[in-house]
C-alpha cells in the first residue's frame, strides 16, 4: 500500500469514528458506544505510532517496550465492537407488524461501529504485516494479536473487566483468568481468532483482486 493510500485510509477512519462519537453522545439507548468507540479506534492511532518508537540504539528500547505494551493491552478492544450488536436484543424486530424505522436506524448505528472496528483491525493487521523485514515474525504478530483480541471479548464479556483493571488491578485480573479460564473459554477464544483469520482471508483476497 502506497504511502498516499495509507493516509487516505487512515482519514476514512477518523472521519467515520468522529461522526459515530458524535452521534454517540446524543444517544441515551447505547450510551456505552461512546466509550466503547473511543476504546476502539485508540489502538487504530496507536498501532501507526508503532514504527516511530521502533528503536535505533539500545537507549530507545524502553520506550519501545512501554510503549508496545500500552498497545499490546488496548488492542482486544478494536474487535470486541463486534459484540455490541447483541444489544439489539433489546429491540423486537417483528417484521409482521411493519416497518419500525428506529429499530433499523439503531441497526445501521450499530452495525456502523463494527464497520468501523473491523476496517480498523484490518488497517492494523496491514500496518504489522510491514512492521519488520521478517514476514515469519510479522505473521507472528497478527496471530498473537488475533489471540489477544479473542482473550480480550473473553475478559470483557464473561469477566466482567474492564481494560483499566490492567492499570488499578492487575492481579484481579490474573486471578479471574487462573480460576474462570477452562477449555469452553478457550474454545470461544478460537472461535474469536477463526473469525479474524477469515477477516485476514477477505482482505488478501481483496488485494489479489486488484
Amino acid at each position: 500500500m502506497k504511502v498516499g493510500d495509507v493516509v487516505s485510509a487512515r482519514y476514512i477512519a477518523r472521519i467515520v469514528f468522529l461522526i459515530l462519537f458524535v452521534l454517540s453522545l446524543f444517544d441515551h439507548i447505547f450510551q456505552f458506544m461512546t466509550l466503547n468507540l473511543f476504546l476502539a479506534y485508540v489502538p487504530f492511532e496507536l498501532c501507526f505510532l508503532l514504527r516511530l518508537f521502533k528503536p535505533q540504539h539500545r537507549f530507545e528500547w524502553p520506550l519501545f517496550i512501554i510503549f508496545s505494551l500500552i498497545f499490546i493491552f488496548m488492542v482486544p478492544n478494536t474487535f470486541y465492537m463486534i459484540t455490541d450488536l447483541i444489544h439489539l436484543k433489546q429491540f423486537i424486530f417483528n417484521f409482521y407488524a411493519g416497518l419500525n424505522l428506529t429499530e433499523w436506524m439503531y441497526f445501521t448505528y450499530l452495525l456502523a461501529g463494527v464497520f468501523l472496528a473491523l476496517y480498523c483491525l484490518v488497517l492494523m493487521f496491514r500496518e504489522i504485516r510491514y512492521f519488520t523485514p521478517y514476514r515469519w515474525f510479522n505473521r507472528a504478530l497478527i496471530l498473537i494479536m488475533m489471540y489477544l483480541n479473542g482473550f480480550g471479548i473473553y475478559i470483557g464479556r464473561f469477566l466482567r473487566l474492564h481494560s483499566v483493571y490492567l492499570i488499578n488491578e492487575p492481579l484481579r485480573i490474573i486471578r479471574k483468568l487462573v480460576t474462570q479460564v477452562d477449555l469452553k473459554a478457550m474454545a470461544f477464544v478460537l472461535l474469536m481468532v477463526a473469525l479474524q483469520l477469515l477477516l485476514y482471508i477477505f482482505m488478501k483476497g481483496v488485494r489479489s483482486f486488484n
